[in-house]
């Protein structure tokens, strides 16, 4: 990714991430890795799934696997009905793997997944939690998709910022959020806004291996944290 400047937190900003590769990498380059290592350091990380919860091929569960081998704290909601979930029962989830984190947190959400951290965040003191990388966040209030209403419990969307760094990555062609609703979800929240390109819903369908561009704007949004 092309380097930016300190996260501000107060301003909406949008930058593009690079082009997705023809072929997804199975790993890093040893200095991304180091990198990376070196930025996520102090934090421990928390893995949010959204609905039907993440795949073994999800760039979440390839994380899951990746990070704590490189030794990166890490922890990974469990939820008791990825099918048809609840806000207040999803929340007691976050909350249950929350509680076993000891150092500054991030959570690292997909989908429902960013929408329920976002809602829980502006209910409840937040916490160790010290930032969110808030990926493709389904828009319950407009999207009219078949499963709409599987998802309908945890609309309205929140509109107060949120109290921690985050940066939101949107598709271009993602059906469950359009990339205007993104730019406006963004600002509402104080969210930097990240361009992915065209990569669907940016989860079990999209193909993309660990995703090394994801792992780069996590790395940034560690760094922009004070």
């Amino acid at each position: 990714m092309p380097a930016t400047d300190h996260h501000d937190h107060g301003t909406d900003t949008q930058r593009q991430m690079p082009p997705r590769r023809q072929t997804s990498p199975l790993t890093l380059t040893p200095t991304a890795t180091s990198g990376l290592v070196d930025a996520l350091s102090r934090f421990e990380i928390v893995i949010v799934p959204g609905l039907d919860g993440s795949a073994p091929d999800h760039w979440q569960s390839r994380w899951e696997h990746f990070l704590p081998q490189h030794g990166v704290a890490l922890h990974r909601v469990a939820q008791s009905n990825w099918e048809q979930p609840t806000y207040l029962a999803w929340c007691a989830g976050l909350q249950h793997t929350l509680a076993a984190c000891r150092r500054p947190t991030i959570l690292v959400a997909h989908s429902l997944g960013a929408v329920l951290v976002a809602r829980w965040v502006s209910e409840r003191p937040t916490g160790r939690v010290a930032g969110a990388l808030l990926v493709a966040p389904a828009d319950v209030e407009q999207h009219r998709g078949p499963d709409a209403q599987r998802v309908a419990d945890f609309a309205p969307l929140p509109t107060a910022r949120l109290p921690f760094p985050s940066t939101l990555i949107a598709s271009r062609n993602d059906k469950w959020l359009s990339m205007p609703r993104a730019r406006l979800i963004a600002y509402r929240w104080g969210s930097t806004v990240l361009d992915a390109g065209h990569l669907g819903h940016i989860g079990n369908r999209s193909g993309l291996g660990l995703w090394a561009d994801g792992l780069s704007a996590l790395g940034h949004l560690a760094l922009s944290i004070t």
